[in-house]
């Protein structure tokens, strides 16, 4: 188990940064839970990538708000599993700078759209006017989800480009 631990042990700290990023205080959804999921579906080989994003999400609930509906949990995760899926496939093996972008608009607005749906099918009336009420109230929501992937994305992707450039590359995440 110690050997298991060792081997991921850049991988535990990037959730635990991302937990404790998400656990402190911050405006609602701007948090780096979509970036994770950008840089674990980009970066990491095993198929736990897909996992990384939700494992966050869960630990920052249950030290925060706890467990809520559970139908709008699930819609919420499934839109942070979906932003490992647009790392994989949006910008793994392709220009980091040109593809990342179009990844965090995609990341954002997949999240939007599924944890929505979530929202309004628990908590809104089953009619159009309901429906749209729901994603228009959830719109600055989007802004912030955009604005907190953009961010921490940044911050990801740039310290990790950097320390490709610094470190041996046996050191760095991307070899995992």
């Amino acid at each position: 188990m110690t050997k298991l631990l060792l081997a991921y042990k850049e991988i535990l700290f990037l959730l635990l940064l991302v937990v404790i990023s998400a656990v402190l205080p911050h405006p609602a959804n701007v948090t780096p839970i979509g970036a994770l999921g950008l840089f674990a579906g980009t970066y990491i080989r095993q198929r736990g990538f897909l996992f990384l994003p939700v494992a966050a999400a869960l630990f920052a609930d249950l030290s925060t708000v706890g467990v809520y509906s559970i139908l709008v949990m699930f819609f919420v995760y499934t839109g942070h599993f979906l932003s490992a899926l647009c790392g994989r496939y949006l910008v793994r093996h392709r220009s980091l700078f040109t593809r990342l972008p179009v990844a965090v608009i995609a990341a954002s607005l997949c999240f939007y759209l599924l944890s929505n749906l979530g929202n309004w099918w628990v908590y809104q009336p089953h009619s159009w006017a309901g429906l749209v009420e729901c994603y228009t109230l959830g719109l600055p929501y989007l802004l912030r989800t955009l604005l907190g992937n953009v961010l921490y994305s940044g911050l990801f992707f740039g310290a990790f480009v950097l320390m490709q450039q610094f470190l041996p590359k046996e050191r760095v995440i991307g070899q995992v």
